[in-house]
């Protein structure tokens, strides 16, 4: 998902020696609706451990499905590129008391959500300087294929997620092959270091 990521301007240089990546500066100017930001991409273990297992832990407490996707998701399966913000989907249509414990962390409340990549209704919070930003699977969320240049369904089925601990947390996340596929149709310069980070973590 990652909207905020999506329309970054991005300052960033790394280098490359097999699988190791050297991140300098990666600063992220942000466009939220007319809104802009500057933001820092992370790394800290601690920020994004603490922050997932704080949504985690609520989502769970109120019997919410929830998937991770995005960044997180790449993570979990050995991708190394810092994180902008933690990507989930949830049905915000079963979600009411989740949402008002939610409330003091709101940053933008579930609201439609038109770009080049995501047509969708996400909220986002921001959770002791972690941003977490959460997709409505309830609404028929929509990417963009580059790959065959048309809109496709983000069809999210919690039944075949896969579970795995992830920092401290036992999650929940979009499958590997699910996510690849998903990157490989996404097609933008994030989703192709991801796809490598993946793949050669796998060799």
């Amino acid at each position: 998902m990652a909207t905020l990521g999506e329309s970054a301007c991005l300052l960033a240089s790394y280098s490359t020696k097999g699988m190791c990546y050297t991140v300098k500066k990666y600063v992220f100017c942000v466009r939220d609706d007319e809104r802009y930001e500057i933001m820092e991409v992370t790394n800290d273990e601690q920020k994004i451990s603490q922050a997932l297992g704080w949504i985690v832990s609520l989502l769970n407490r109120h019997s919410i499905p929830y998937q991770i996707v995005g960044g997180l998701a790449a993570k979990a399966y050995d991708a190394k590129r810092p994180l902008i913000d933690i990507d989930l989907y949830a049905p915000l249509d079963m979600a009411h008391a989740a949402l008002e414990e939610m409330r003091p962390y709101i940053t933008r409340d579930p609201l439609p959500h038109l770009s080049a990549s995501w047509d969708l209704i996400y909220m986002a919070l921001e959770y002791h300087g972690m941003l977490i930003e959460i997709g409505d699977s309830s609404s028929h969320p929509r990417f963009y294929n580059r790959k065959d240049q048309c809109w496709e369904l983000q069809c999210i089925d919690f039944t075949c997620s896969t579970h795995l601990k992830l920092y401290t947390s036992e999650v929940t996340v979009m499958p590997k092959d699910e996510l690849l596929s998903y990157k490989m149709q996404l097609d933008r310069e994030v989703d192709h270091l991801d796809i490598q980070q993946i793949t050669e973590a796998s060799c």
